[in-house]
């Protein structure tokens, strides 16, 4: 039985696309199946009493968000289109119906979907904006998505390219990963909740059904009650047994089958019952069965990842991403393991529509490589002799050659010197850490097809510390103390280096090219062991201010600035201020807005911005790339 069988859901594919409503942000939590009859519920009595069609309302206003569509409709309430005034935006309004907002559990249900989605600053989930109350009925406000769910795309198209399946399957992943690193499980993954935006990322949706760990989360659930969607839901789902993370990837693996295939599993069974049986005694279905052309590595993920014992699966979805990332002609494989031709042409190898992100700066990164290069090249060229050509030994040096032989170096042998770096791999800063590593490799490759450092090939080990300190200082650890290496080479921005720089220094490492401009790296005299390369965030920010004010003519006091919260930020934040002193304009009169580090919620810079848009011609901004493109793509309209 199926709580919200009188409105959105139907297990079949071909029945997800016949509504063209489905293309919003979230819809109302999955299917929700019951030990008894659920006419009883508010669902059932608000289905019984005949009111009102959720399409009166639009036109009309939640909160000041005016109504302008309906997106979807379950049990517990209405999904709308919305627009926000204030920002200048559109936004998918969750609204609980006055039944279910006198149902304490449903209540809790719809808070705990609303905290826990909250909580996730992640490109590849659903942003929440706001949680409200309308009288008697919550609303929840949310990021709106374009591109519609992939469930779409399977009703309208049938299967999606080996390469556009794996791409959907590791973007999940990436958002699952993030969920469950908070202590998140979804229990509701399937190509519905899988949603694309408009530059083709696929988002995580619809956390109604989410289960947060520790002892002091409400329980919304009955015992006997099994919440989930038959055809993706795990074994434990379907015996209503305790779930933990593993869950949901047996949920992403039923869903990644469904994209290569065009057909849920078990799609030839009956009932909503034999599939949950299916679930728990039939083998596990093959997409090969299905279609021969399937790569037999797609098989194996789905294999492992809907293995009947939690045990037998992929434990994280970090390990699952690593073998999706490894599908010929699927998902993007890491730059690390790119080929050295891919290298040589300055690209990467990935199919995914995040790409053309990461070109945007890869050339100003490749000159900033190239730049380190040269002077590691020069510095080697003093250090280490050259080599034979055979790369078997040191060359033999005319007799009045000071270096006759080679001296023990950590990471030098004689055919390779070997680097690290640790940067953001993952996160919302993974673009500028992936174009960063991407840039060494590509000089490095330069490098090693001319011959090397006198014979020498110059190799690069990569650890990602995702834009936080306590990682890349376990990292730091790793890199001179396991790994070896010669020396670190690049990082990504000030928090990191505030506590990779002291390590170097401390431990006497060298360490080239540390990514930030904060003052750290600017000591007098230098630090004998880190070098650097670029500006102070200061010297910049003050061009940015003179160019306003001198070149644009604007007024000093028309100039804002938006930047991280961290060290970071204040670097950039004082040499803006440092630059108005000059213009008799105060610190504390100069407004700034922010947002938390490893964060995409900017909601309330915006509206600090847009309150103040009258008096604002020019803001100079401190932030990551995938913030500064989601503020700019806010604030750019209402200005």
């Amino acid at each position: 039985m199926n709580a919200d069988a009188n409105d959105r859901h139907s297990d079949s594919p071909q029945s997800a696309g016949n509504d063209s409503r489905r293309k919003h942000a979230e819809r109302d939590g999955g299917t929700e199946f019951f030990d008894g009859d659920t006419s009883r519920g508010p669902a059932g009595e608000a289905h019984r009493s005949g009111k009102q069609s959720p399409e009166t309302r639009i036109g009309t206003k939640i909160a000041h968000y005016q109504i302008t569509g309906l997106l979807g409709q379950g049990g517990m309430g209405v999904v709308f289109r919305a627009h926000d005034p204030m920002i200048e935006r559109d936004v998918a309004v969750k609204l609980l119906s006055e039944e279910w907002s006198a149902d304490e559990r449903a209540v809790q249900r719809f808070l705990v979907e609303a905290r826990s989605a909250g909580k996730l600053g992640h490109p590849n989930t659903v942003a929440i904006h706001e949680l409200g109350q309308e009288g008697r009925s919550y609303y929840l406000v949310m990021e709106y998505v374009t591109g519609g769910a992939v469930e779409e795309t399977l009703a309208e198209k049938g299967a999606y390219s080996v390469a556009e399946a794996t791409q959907i399957a590791a973007d999940a992943c990436k958002g699952l990963a993030a969920a469950h690193a908070v202590g998140l499980v979804h229990r509701d993954v399937k190509p519905a909740n899988l949603l694309r935006s408009e530059d083709g990322t696929i988002k995580v949706a619809d956390f109604g059904l989410v289960k947060a760990k520790g002892a002091g989360t409400p329980s919304i659930t009955s015992p006997g009650q099994i919440m989930g969607t038959p055809h993706f839901m795990s074994p434990e789902q379907c015996e209503s047994r305790p779930v933990d993370a593993r869950s949901d990837i047996y949920s992403l693996g039923a869903t990644y089958y469904s994209l290569l295939t065009g057909a849920n599993p078990y799609a030839d069974t009956d009932s909503a019952m034999q599939v949950m049986y299916a679930h728990c005694n039939a083998e596990t279905p093959n997409p090969r069965d299905f279609d021969a052309r399937i790569p037999a590595a797609c098989a194996a993920i789905i294999a492992r990842s809907m293995a009947k014992s939690p045990d037998d699966r992929y434990q994280t979805a970090e390990e699952m991403l690593v073998d999706l990332n490894s599908v010929e002609g699927g998902a993007a494989k890491p730059e690390t393991d790119q080929s050295q031709a891919a290298i040589r042409e300055g690209r990467s190898r990935t199919d995914s529509p995040q790409t053309s992100r990461l070109h945007r700066n890869r050339w100003l990164l490749s000159l900033a490589a190239l730049v380190v290069v040269a002077v590691v090249g020069v510095f080697a060229v003093t250090f280490f002799p050259p080599s034979e050509p055979n790369g078997k030994g040191p060359a033999q040096l005319p007799a009045t050659g000071a270096m006759a032989s080679a001296p023990s170096v950590q990471g030098v042998t004689d055919s390779t010197i070997t680097f690290g770096t640790t940067t953001a791999y993952s996160g919302p800063s993974r673009d500028l850490g992936q174009n960063m590593v991407l840039g060494i490799q590509t000089c490095f490759s330069a490098v090693n097809d001319s011959g090397g450092i006198h014979g020498r090939k110059l190799e690069l080990v990569v650890l990602d510390d995702g834009y936080e300190p306590d990682r890349a200082i376990v990292n730091m650890n790793e890199l001179y103390d396991q790994r070896e290496v010669f020396a670190v080479i690049g990082n990504v921005g000030t928090p990191t280096a505030k506590v990779t720089v002291p390590y170097a220094l401390e431990h006497k490492r060298l360490f080239f090219a540390p990514y930030t401009g904060a003052g750290l790296l600017r000591q007098d005299p230098p630090d004998r062991y880190v070098f650097n390369y670029r500006a102070s965030y200061a010297d910049e920010t003050v061009a940015m201010v003179r160019y306003f004010i001198d070149i644009e003519g604007l007024s000093p006091d028309q100039i804002a600035v938006f930047a991280q919260n961290d060290s970071y930020g204040d670097d950039g934040f004082h040499g803006v201020a440092r630059a108005l002193r000059d213009y008799d304009i105060r610190q504390e009169d100069l407004l700034r807005v922010g947002y938390e580090r490893n964060s995409l919620q900017v909601t309330d810079a915006v509206a600090r911005i847009v309150e103040s848009r009258d008096n604002i011609r020019a803001i100079v901004m401190v932030p990551t790339y995938a913030v500064a493109a989601r503020f700019i793509q806010q604030v750019k309209p209402t200005m």
